[in-house]
């Protein structure tokens, strides 16, 4: 299970599409809340007004 979500977070921080990384990996029964992880950036635009 941990190589499968460790391989999850490569995915997602190479800029899959968590569902899709989630399902080619088999984990494709993960719910997803959303968040962005901590280790992606936002564009400066949106985070912008996150640090308001």
């Amino acid at each position: 299970m941990k190589t499968k979500f460790d391989a999850l977070g490569v995915a997602i921080r190479a800029g899959v599409d968590p569902q899709s990384a989630a399902t080619l990996i088999g984990l494709g029964g993960v719910e997803f809340t959303g968040a962005v992880p901590v280790s992606l950036r936002v564009p400066e635009s949106d985070a912008k007004r996150l640090e308001e």
